[in-house]
């Protein structure tokens, strides 16, 4: 890694002014031997150097020719070449905040462009590394923010990771994308990365209950509620499919089931007839009205439901 401020080498140059070879140091990786030429200033955003230089700003093994006076410093650190290369890109260039769709909202939709997200795989050792040297806010709470832009495509470890570093609303945004999948079709190798069994407990509440919702909500709509939009030819044929579809349909139910797509499949059976169509429209709407308001992440389900009401 080769920029202004910190450049990987393995020489020292002995050149130039005091001044500016006070300003300059190598940090060693100790179990690779790889240096990396970094500029004092540069590393002094992070809390652990800044406090270092202060309490141990003469105690460094200087180089070079005695008679020429001290010229770099250098800094043994147990860090991989791999670990010490990620920190100092993390202090020169700073990940910016990925791209978001809105940025008002109380959840923020990203832009998953290709490129705009870091991959999630890489993501946790960059926190490790920005919380264990102290790196300022901005850069841990972008890191973050990319870990919730990969909320979409990597729901399972990012609810993982979420729920074990006590970041709720990540998880929380994690758990909207694990609605489809019913939890009983992962594997056990799946489910072993949740850290906690509350953390499992919550998304296995958060299913249950919108099972329930869903459930209680198609039982209880009607084609022709209170006989409003009534038709008096087709009453009886068209209550007895929308009873049958939706009587089987409470038994399939998951936490992610659309059943007012499912109900509007008798659109093709009622399209005939424009009451049976008309009153089938009002009521599939008024499902997914109510179905919209159920509850689809962890933080969202009430504290007082428990898995025994069902």
């Amino acid at each position: 890694m080769t920029s202004e401020n910190i450049s990987s080498t393995s020489y020292a140059d002995s050149s130039g002014p005091l001044v500016d070879a006070l300003a300059m140091l190598h940090v060693r990786s100790l179990p690779d031997g790889t240096k990396f030429q970094v500029s004092r200033h540069a590393i002094e955003t992070c809390e652990v150097f800044r406090n270092m230089f202060a309490c141990c700003d003469h105690g460094f093994e200087l180089v070079g020719d005695n008679e020429r006076g001290p010229q770099e410093a250098n800094l043994d650190l147990d860090e991989t070449e791999h670990a010490l290369a990620t920190l100092f890109r993390l202090i020169q260039q700073p990940p910016n905040p990925p791209p978001m769709e809105n940025s008002d909202g109380t959840r923020p939709r990203f832009k998953l462009d290709a490129g705009s997200v870091i991959p999630f795989p890489v993501l946790p050792s960059m926190l490790h590394l920005a919380d264990k040297y102290g790196l300022p806010e901005a850069i841990t709470c972008s890191l973050h923010l990319h870990v919730q832009a990969n909320a979409s495509a990597n729901p399972l470890p990012v609810y993982a990771y979420a729920t074990a570093h006590n970041l709720p609303k990540i998880a929380a945004d994690a758990s909207a994308h694990l609605l489809h999948s019913p939890l009983s079709s992962y594997t056990k190798e799946d489910i072993q990365i949740i850290p906690t069994v509350t953390a499992y407990h919550e998304l296995l509440r958060l299913h249950e209950y919108r099972k329930y919702k869903l459930r209680d909500i198609l039982l209880n709509e009607d084609i022709f509620p209170h006989g409003y939009g009534t038709c008096p030819v087709h009453k009886q044929w068209a209550t007895q499919l929308w009873e049958q579809k939706r009587v089987y349909l409470a038994t399939q139910i998951e936490a992610a089931t659309d059943i007012a797509g499912e109900m509007r499949d008798l659109a093709d059976q009622l399209s005939p007839c424009p009451l049976c169509h008309k009153a089938l429209t009002a009521a599939v709407d008024m499902l997914q009205y109510k179905c919209r308001r159920v509850a689809r992440t962890v933080d969202y389900v009430p504290q007082d439901y428990w898995l025994d009401s069902i």
